[in-house]
């Protein structure tokens, strides 16, 4: 059989080459679909949250007459709910977790929680978040009041929603103590974006923080177009703090405060907070916040000490970080080791300052 012409080799072997390859990514992206190392799950599960668990104020009245600083949305109540990783379970009250008696029995020592979805526990089922454990695994002495946390809290929630649940429903619950698990989150007001899409209010320019690419999200937006999972392992490569720094001015550092929504966002946080510590005190019941603020917010500590706010900090650091904490490179919330730590920090700190029911 005579040997084939030299170039008519080279394009076999080119075009086996490209077959093999497009049958390798094939099977990778198949694989991370399949298997989800990555977290693809995590934006599928929140659009299901958002459409079958929420209910909208704005779905009650017109939205002329609707109160941007008040709850804007919270559970259905009675939910039982199979979001894919996790399951959520809500009461009649809306909050996540087991029924509440009100008013609030004699033998029962109630913790009223407010947080984003950090304390509202993302990705875990509800007994082993943190707020779940507390309340199962801390064991008073005999006769002491029996330990209750009722968790409000909402994924995307800020302090103006916080502040708003606990003055509308929280202290009704005729808590003993208040938590507040303080995010990032709570400078980026959630009133913003619902006012610009229900009033159709142009956002404010200085707020705008796109960041520009780098050859890892450049191209892994490009690749998920066609391939979506081996997009989303592209864009894991990207530095996202060295694309931050390139969109600030010379000589700045990213602080939170100060860049994005952070300018107007805080001092609205810094007013609510105000307000959250004022209801308590008129009710008589301890507030405490725990600081989880990532990247830090270094004004928030002085801040509370100025206002006697007790601030706990409650951070995870990059050595508990490498012990597996998250649930995945793109939901980035504690999985159950990490309500594990959250939890012995949340007790050492009430015990520190003698909270609990002894």
């Amino acid at each position: 059989m005579p040997a084939l012409p030299r170039r008519r080799r080279l394009l076999l072997a080119t075009l086996a080459a490209s077959f093999g390859l497009a049958v390798a990514v094939g099977l990778v992206e198949f694989g991370l679909r399949i298997v989800d190392p990555l977290g693809l799950r995590y934006e599928v599960e929140f659009t299901r949250y958002r459409t079958q668990a929420l209910q909208f104020a704005w779905e009650q009245r017109p939205a002329a007459e609707l109160d941007l600083d008040g709850r804007l949305y919270w559970h259905k109540p009675n939910l039982d709910l199979d979001l894919g990783s996790f399951r959520l379970r809500t009461n009649r009250l809306g909050c996540r977790g087991p029924e509440v008696a009100v008013p609030k029995p004699a033998d029962v020592f109630r913790i009223v929680l407010l947080g984003d979805s950090v304390a509202f526990g993302w990705g875990v089922d509800d007994e082993v978040t943190f707020a779940r454990r507390l309340e199962r695994e801390y064991q008073p002495r005999a006769g002491a009041r029996r330990l209750e946390v009722v968790n409000t809290a909402l994924p995307m929630y800020d302090t103006n929603q916080e502040e708003a649940t606990l003055r509308e429903l929280g202290l009704s619950l005729q808590p003993d103590l208040v938590l507040l698990v303080y995010v990032v989150n709570d400078i980026e007001p959630t009133r913003d974006v619902v006012e610009q899409t229900l009033r159709a209010t142009d956002p404010h320019p200085e707020e705008d923080l796109s960041v520009p690419d780098d050859f890892w999200s450049w191209a892994g937006t490009r690749l998920g177009t066609l391939l979506p999972a081996c997009g989303k392992l592209v864009a894991l490569r990207s530095d996202l703090e060295a694309r931050m720094q390139r969109r600030l001015p010379p000589g700045a550092t990213y602080r939170p405060e100060r860049f994005g929504k952070g300018p107007r966002g805080w001092p609205r946080s810094q007013a609510a907070l105000l307000r959250i510590a004022a209801q308590c005190r008129a009710a008589n019941v301890p507030l405490l916040l725990f600081d989880h603020t990532l990247p830090r917010l270094e004004p928030l500590p002085p801040f509370c000490r100025e206002h006697g706010i007790d601030c706990v900090p409650l951070w995870f650091s990059p050595e508990d970080h490498r012990l597996g904490i998250v649930n995945s490179p793109l939901d980035t919330h504690a999985n159950a080791r990490g309500h594990g730590l959250l939890l012995e920090r949340l007790v050492a700190a009430l015990r520190d300052r003698k909270l609990l029911p002894e």
